[in-house]
Parts: C-alpha cells; structure tokens; sequence
C-alpha cells in the first residue's frame, strides 16, 4: 500500500507505457496552422515560483531588513536568475555555518540536517528557516518512521541537498534507494523526494516490494504542485513537436520535465534564461510546449514564449541576459 504524508492511500494507476510505446505515438489533437512562419504555442501550467519558492525568497528578503545581512546556506532556490537577483540586494551563499561572520543564516528551501541548526545554536547564529512546508512533512515523516524502528528508505538523488535533509533527520537509519540494494526483515518505511517523479516512486516500490520485510510502508511524499507541472509536460509533449524546458541546469523538478518529454519521444531544448533560445530550431518546429521548473520567475517564460511565437523579431532589449 502506498501512503500519504499523512497515512492514507495516495496513489494508483494502471501501469507506465514502455518508453518504445510512448515513442511510437504522434502528436496528438488537432494541429494548429501557424501564421506564416510562426510556431503555435502552447504553454504548460502551472508556472511561475511554487509555493516554496516564493515563501523562501520572500523570507530571505525579510531576513535582510530584519538583520542587515544574511547569507544562505548553499543556493536558496536551483536558478542562476533567482540568484543574480539575491546577489544584487547583498543576499549571499556560504558553503558553511562557520563562515557566517554576523547577521542571519537562511536555510534554503531543500531544509537541512538537525546538526546543522544545532551548530547554529552553538554559535549563536540568527537562522532564517526557508525551508519548504512539504519538504518538511517529508522530513517529519522519516523522523517518526525513525523512531517507531523502521529502516527509511528515500527515493531521491543522493546528492541532492533535500535528500540530504531527510537523512539527517533519521539519524543513521536513512539510506538513499538503488535498484541494487537488497533489504530483508524487519520493518521499511519509504519516503520520495518532493521533485521525484511518481513513475519513479513506483518502480522503486516495485522492486523494493520483492523482499520479505516485517512491515512494509510507503509514504507519497512528492509535491503536488510538481505533480501537476510533470502532468503538464507529458500532456503538452504529445501535442507538440518540440518542448522548451525553462530552469535551472542544476534543478531537479526542471530536470524532470525535460526527461518525461524525452521518454515521449520528443525534442527538448532546455534554456535558463531567453537570450538562450535557438531562434533557427525555434522557427523550424510547428508546435512548441514551454513548460518550467517551480524556481523559474514568470517574468523569464513570457519572454521566451513571446521569442517562440516570433522567432524572427530583431527586438530583444527586454530579455534577460545578465
């Protein structure tokens, strides 16, 4: 059985498709003539910051007026934008607690281990506590899997700094899920990262499910909101050509949605920033899907849309470049 957050049952389906399946179909729906040489558009939603974006941006801002400097503990959010912007209102990343020489730390949205806030206290360092609300439960649920005797499995990246959160919050009964480990007896609680994809989460259970185990629980755990954006993407990739994927390079939910438009069978040109476009690719494709992480500013995928839908126009003075 696969669990909420909260315990009850919080996924079904009827199965993936193969990736061969997916590939062999065509664009779906009615295609739209463009007008002269322009691609139609078609944009997924949501987009703009997430929930945990926002609020951590927004915090990192307050933090600055309460303390007069403030530093995040690694990115605050996965997108070079983002970050120019933190940078130019004296808004900083440090790579550790013993660099902060005064003002506040912010923890950023992934969260981090108990230890660290720990170490904050021993200093006497001010924290900012940016991270997300849902990243929390994931980290309030492998706590009590914890405490209750349970071996915490994470389906995540491993080195991705919110799987590191979840881990500490363990404490040394977290491991990071392989399709190579082997489990056997006693009782297995599994987690998700909040950007993994739930095809993802499935197979994990799949395999994980092939063991003998006391107790085996399984918690759904990803984002909702991102969800809806890796919903999006699949739906727009069949009835497109090609997808723009707009995010961060180091961002694991933009990473995501360029990988479900692949797995369809589609071509995917992955920016960060609109001065990126391939203008010639652009105009070549007769349908184009914008789709963008949950750290992607709304600002940025209007200005690509606007570039899609007139590949050939000379006028780029608003298009972020910095």
């Amino acid at each position: 059985m696969i669990e909420g957050s909260s315990g009850r049952l919080a996924m079904t389906g009827r199965g993936s498709r193969t990736k061969s399946e997916v590939r062999s179909q065509k664009p779906k729906g009615k295609r739209q003539k463009a007008k002269g040489n322009r691609p139609a558009v078609i944009v997924a939603r949501p987009t703009g910051f997430c929930f945990g974006v926002e609020r951590a941006i927004g915090l990192a801002k307050s933090g600055k007026k309460q303390f007069g400097r403030v530093s995040t503990l690694g990115e605050l959010v996965h997108n070079p934008l983002v970050l120019e912007e933190l940078e130019r209102a004296g808004i900083t990343s440090v790579r550790s607690v013993r660099q902060v020489r005064d003002g506040a730390l912010v923890i950023r949205a992934h969260g981090c281990p108990p230890e660290t806030l720990a170490e904050c206290r021993r200093l006497e360092i001010a924290v900012v506590d940016a991270t997300c609300p849902y990243v929390r439960k994931v980290q309030n649920v492998a706590r009590r899997l914890k405490e209750q005797g349970y071996t915490v499995v994470v389906v995540g990246e491993r080195n991705h700094p919110e799987v590191k959160s979840i881990l500490g919050h363990c404490e040394g009964r977290g491991r990071v899920y392989s399709p190579r480990m082997r489990l056997s007896g006693g009782k297995v609680g599994v987690v998700a990262q909040t950007t993994m994809s739930r095809e993802r989460l499935r197979e994990a259970v799949a395999n994980l499910s092939r063991f003998r185990y006391t107790e085996l629980r399984i918690f759904d755990t990803i984002c909702e909101e991102v969800a809806a954006r890796q919903q999006a993407a699949a739906r727009i990739a069949q009835q497109v050509d090609l997808v723009v994927v707009v995010g961060g390079r180091n961002s694991a939910n933009s990473n995501r949605l360029a990988e479900i438009a692949r797995n369809a069978g589609r071509r995917v040109v992955f920016v960060e920033r609109a001065a990126e476009l391939p203008r010639r690719i652009i105009a070549r494709a007769g349908r184009v899907g914008v789709v963008a992480g949950s750290s992607t500013p709304s600002r940025v995928v209007r200005e690509i849309v606007d570039i899609v839908r007139n590949p050939a126009k000379e006028d780029r003075l608003n298009v972020s470049r910095g």
